[in-house]
């Protein structure tokens, strides 16, 4: 496996270093394991700065609790052997995913935040198109906010593109499909839904069920699926895909 070879990325210039308030303003998007917030983060020289805190929901809350904490809606956490196969976990918690016990349900809860703040830092570093990883919290992760004062970007299945910028978000996307095969990673669920487009600027987001080559026996065929996915998305709006050489050129980039 190659590693990727993308120079290395400074801190965006609006992460500062000092102490900060945090205030939660809504609610961005709300999936089956999580949810996102818009924070605003108010630094003690008076700047401020907008971010992305997404949190995991409990599997298993008590009676109110999720309203407590904020969240609108109940869980469903992926349970897929396929995403979590190549996890790096002690073999008691293997045993009871694999198994699918209770105990394993929270060990696969447990570990989503961590995967996507780790696979977040790999994509950012590797010169992927991400949300900048700002820490990981208890439940979740704070990331860059994409979009301006309380508007977020649209998924890029809403977004409405010109001709000009489908071109550009097919290339947009394949340099960032290179750097995260570079990175030895694969997306597992990219779709025009799990994309934002924003002022030109494709950005792809959902990581936490990304997989490894290194890991994972089925990353080739997922990586098959994602092109899949968005290249029938790009041909109904006019831009073919050549899957299969895509395809090739990516694990070119591993093998």
């Amino acid at each position: 496996m190659h590693p990727s070879s993308a120079p290395p990325r400074e801190s965006p210039a609006w992460l500062i270093d000092e102490p900060f308030e945090q205030t939660t303003l809504g609610t961005l998007k709300s999936g089956k394991e999580a949810e996102v917030f818009l924070v605003e983060r108010r630094y003690a020289g008076g700047s401020t700065v907008s971010l992305a805190h997404k949190r995991y929901r409990p599997r298993r809350p008590s009676r109110g609790e999720l309203r407590e904490l904020g969240f609108a809606q109940g869980t469903t956490y992926h349970n897929k052997s396929v995403y979590h196969s190549g996890w790096h976990l002690a073999s008691r918690d293997r045993r009871a995913v694999e198994r699918h016990t209770d105990y394993g349900r929270d060990v696969v809860e447990g570990m989503w935040p961590i995967r996507e703040m780790a696979v977040l830092q790999r994509a950012w570093a590797a010169g992927a198109s991400v949300p900048y990883p700002v820490e990981r919290t208890d439940d979740g992760v704070v990331m860059e906010f994409i979009g301006v004062g309380q508007q977020a970007a649209p998924r890029l299945a809403q977004a409405q593109l010109s001709g000009v910028e489908v071109a550009s978000a097919w290339q947009q996307l394949r340099t960032s499909l290179r750097a995260l095969t570079s990175a030895g990673l694969v997306h597992a669920d990219m779709s025009a839904y799990n994309l934002l487009w924003w002022h030109g600027r494709l950005v792809v987001i959902d990581l936490p069920q990304a997989v490894e080559f290194s890991t994972n026996t089925d990353a080739p065929s997922l990586l098959h699926r994602d092109l899949e996915n968005v290249a029938t998305w790009f041909a109904r709006l006019g831009l073919t895909v050549d899957i299969e050489a895509e395809f090739a050129a990516l694990l070119g980039l591993i093998w």
